[in-house]
């Protein structure tokens, strides 16, 4: 699991995407709130349109939205 909390500008994928693609981020951290009551930490990010396929031109970043820490993996590095 990923040390939280993240940092703003961030790059982070949802765990429910699990594609290779996505391994490279599909989300840029905005905003972090926490710790909570729990020590979980919510993130507001702006993700792809369509949550299905990595980013790009055709699928921008251009929706603003909130993950909850036990939800949110930090991308890998570029290689």
């Amino acid at each position: 699991m990923a040390e939280h909390p993240l940092s703003v500008g961030a790059r982070v994928r949802h765990y429910g995407q699990q594609w290779p693609a996505a391994r490279k981020g599909t989300a840029t951290v905005r905003e972090v709130v926490g710790p909570l009551h729990d020590g979980s930490y919510e993130y507001r990010v702006d993700a792809t349109a369509d949550f299905s396929r990595q980013p790009g031109p055709d699928n921008p970043e251009n929706r603003s939205t909130w993950w909850p820490s036990d939800a949110t993996i930090r991308a890998e590095a570029p290689s």
